[in-house]
């Protein structure tokens, strides 16, 4: 399991992805042109491919160009880490307008997990940057047939802490209310927002903490929503959902606390033999320590350093880690997760006799 390293000075990175004529760019294009703006970096796949050449005023240097609104946009030319990285370099000299900000517009068809994992791990990434969050445009239109048909856009969806549903104008309310409850089933954490001809308030795209432990706010309440997960019954692993192409969500809950060591070693193993399977997982933990739980959130094969909350948001004692999956049922990982809570609990007994 890969731990990055973050601080108070990164610059955050928003990820905006959605499937090809949801409207993204057209989200993009809008916020851009909000005051308060002006200190953002854009990265996007191609110039060519986006429909942002319009606001493009001036060359400031090869690869990079200045927008009419004073954000800086440069396109991705090979790797994501070079750009990042020609950014920050070309930032520090002066070559380019200072940014305190940055949003990254990927392809319709774009698998956003590999650009996730790049920010969360890559050495010379998390040194100046840290994944602030990802947000997934839904055409409100054919959004239902999308999610049926391609795994790209289940995945995009399935990854996103925010979901703008886009052209709401264009659709019937029954289509929107049928879209929303499978949205909410594959992604029951997500907020859901309603957008007409792209008019999203900077919020929706940069406000922080829907994916950073880092960064989570107050007292940790937003992290994983009061209700958002409820037991159907009485038994402690609950809310399965499956989707196509072997998507699953569900929560993993236990009323007795886990141990970090244990919560360790079941982390370490998933993520070496199933890393790729595991699309998002993302908990709060009671470890049995004083003071408040651990909030855990990772992305396949990468985790974020574990953060540990001064106080419980709520009187739910109960840790509860939300997971989802390609391939992978919640038996298996409850299962695994008992295994090492077994394992540790026999050790510890052991060194105490």
């Amino acid at each position: 399991m890969s731990i990055p390293v973050t601080g108070p000075e990164l610059i955050p990175v928003s990820v905006l992805t959605g499937f090809l004529g949801s409207g993204k760019t057209t989200v993009l294009n809008r916020v851009l042109k909000q005051k308060g703006m002006e200190n953002t970096a854009v990265i996007v796949n191609e110039f060519g491919e986006v429909g942002i050449d319009h606001l493009l005023v001036e060359t400031a240097l090869e690869g990079a160009m200045l927008l009419e609104s004073g954000c800086v946009c440069c396109s991705i030319r090979g790797d994501l880490v070079d750009t990042l990285e020609m950014l920050r370099v070309r930032r520090d000299r002066g070559e380019i307008p200072r940014f305190d900000r940055v949003v990254l517009e990927t392809t319709g068809l774009a698998d956003p997990a590999p650009v996730l994992q790049t920010l969360m791990k890559e050495p010379t990434v998390v040194r100046c940057y840290r994944l602030n969050g990802i947000v997934a445009t839904v055409d409100a239109v054919n959004g239902l047939a999308q999610l049926d048909q391609e795994e790209i856009a289940l995945k995009q969806a399935a990854l996103a802490g925010r979901l703008l549903l886009t052209k709401t104008d264009m659709a019937r309310p029954e289509q929107i209310a049928k879209l929303e409850a499978r949205l909410r089933a594959l992604n029951p954490g997500a907020t859901v927002a309603h957008v007409i001809n792209g008019e999203a308030a900077p919020g929706l795209v940069f406000d922080d903490g829907n994916y950073d432990p880092a960064v989570v706010g107050g007292d940790g309440g937003d992290w994983l929503p009061a209700g958002t997960y409820q037991d159907h019954e009485h038994g402690h692993d609950h809310g399965d959902h499956v989707h196509g192409d072997d998507l699953q969500t569900f929560c993993l809950s236990r009323d007795r606390p886990v141990s970090w060591p244990a919560l360790r070693t079941w982390l370490d193993s998933l993520t070496s033999l199933r890393g790729s399977d595991l699309l998002r997982v993302k908990g709060i933990v009671n470890t049995g320590d004083s003071g408040g739980p651990l909030i855990l959130h990772g992305v396949q094969h990468v985790f974020h350093p574990p953060r540990r909350l001064a106080e419980w948001p709520d009187g739910d004692r109960r840790t509860r880690i939300v997971c989802i999956t390609r391939g992978i049922g919640r038996e298996s990982l409850s299962n695994a997760l008992e295994v090492s809570i077994s394992h540790h609990d026999n050790h510890d007994k052991r060194i105490q006799g």
